[in-house]
């Protein structure tokens, strides 16, 4: 968000280094809300509203709302 400065809005995730990461099982979603999603990802992702990140050991599945 233009005119806002990252150290406000940025999240970062506290992990624990001494807790062993949890990767969940992966859920599969209808072809149409799987659709949706993309799309809306992709959207944040082209104004550079979101970004990917890597993570390896650690997955979480995407809620929508």
């Amino acid at each position: 968000m233009s005119g806002i400065s990252p150290e406000i809005i940025s999240h970062r995730l506290s992990i624990n280094p001494a807790v062993r990461p949890i990767r969940q099982k992966r859920r599969a979603y209808d072809p149409e809300r799987y659709e949706v999603m993309r799309a809306e990802v992709d959207k944040l992702t082209s104004i550079e509203f979101i970004k990917e990140v890597d993570y390896p050991t650690w997955l979480a599945n995407v809620v929508m709302v």
